[in-house]
C-alpha cells in the first residue's frame, strides 16, 4: 500500500511580499491587497511543494509520508531534503523513535535516499495497523530570501496576470516567460 505526503508544517513565510507583487502589478494603492496577496498565495500554490508544478519546496516546509512495511532504502522524489525522522509503532502499540545516526540521507538524480544503516534492527511493528510507519522530511530551498530570484519573478509574473486578467477563461499556458523562468528549477524525478 502506497501513501501519499502529507504536508505538516508549511512554510512560514511567502517566497515574495506583498510589494513586490504590487510593483510587478504596477498597483500603488491599498484597495486590492486582499486580493493580491490571494493571487500571490495562488501562484505560490500552483508552483510550490510536493504537487505543484515546479515538485519541489521552495521556502522550508516538513511533508509527512506513512509506510506498512520497513525497507532499508527509501526513495523521496523530492530534492533539497535537509532532515528527516522517522518513527513507528511497534508490536506493543508504543511510538518509537528511529535514532538519528541510524538514518542516512543522501541526494540522488531522482530524488533523495533515505537509507537505514545496517545496525539499525527493523523492528517488529503493530499488527492491524495499516501505516505504523511515519518517514518526516523537511525540504526546500532555505527561508524566503534563499529562494531563486527566477521563482519569485515567475510568482510575480503569475499573481500580477492573474490580477490584469480577472475573467474566467479556458486553460492556457504559463504566461510568457513563466515557463523560462521555473525551467531550470523545476523537479521532474526520472
Amino acid at each position: 500500500m502506497k501513501f501519499r505526503p502529507i504536508l505538516t508544517a508549511p512554510p512560514a513565510e511567502s517566497p515574495v511580499s506583498l510589494d513586490e507583487v504590487k510593483a510587478q502589478a504596477s498597483v500603488d494603492f491599498a484597495d486590492d491587497d486582499a486580493l493580491l496577496t490571494g493571487l500571490r498565495d495562488a501562484a505560490v500554490a500552483y508552483l510550490d511543494g510536493f504537487r505543484g508544478v515546479l515538485g519541489r519546496a521552495m521556502v522550508t516546509q516538513t511533508w509527512q509520508v506513512q509506510r506498512a512495511t520497513w525497507v532499508r532504502e527509501l526513495r523521496l522524489p523530492v530534492p533539497d531534503v535537509s532532515a528527516v525522522a522517522i518513527s513507528y509503532t511497534d508490536a506493543a502499540g508504543v511510538e518509537q523513535t528511529v535514532a538519528a545516526g541510524n538514518i542516512h540521507v543522501l541526494p540522488i538524480a531522482t530524488g533523495t535516499l533515505v537509507r537505514l544503516s545496517d545496525d539499525f534492527g527493523l523492528p517488529a511493528l503493530e499488527v492491524g495497523n495499516p501505516a505504523p510507519i511515519t518517514v518526516q522530511f523537511t525540504c526546500g530551498f532555505g527561508a524566503a530570501a534563499d529562494v531563486p530570484a527566477n521563482l519569485k519573478l515567475a510568482i510575480n509574473a503569475l499573481a500580477a496576470t492573474w490580477y490584469e486578467t480577472r475573467s474566467a477563461q479556458p486553460d492556457e499556458a504559463l504566461p510568457m516567460g513563466v515557463e523560462v523562468l521555473i525551467r531550470p528549477y523545476r523537479w521532474v524525478a526520472v
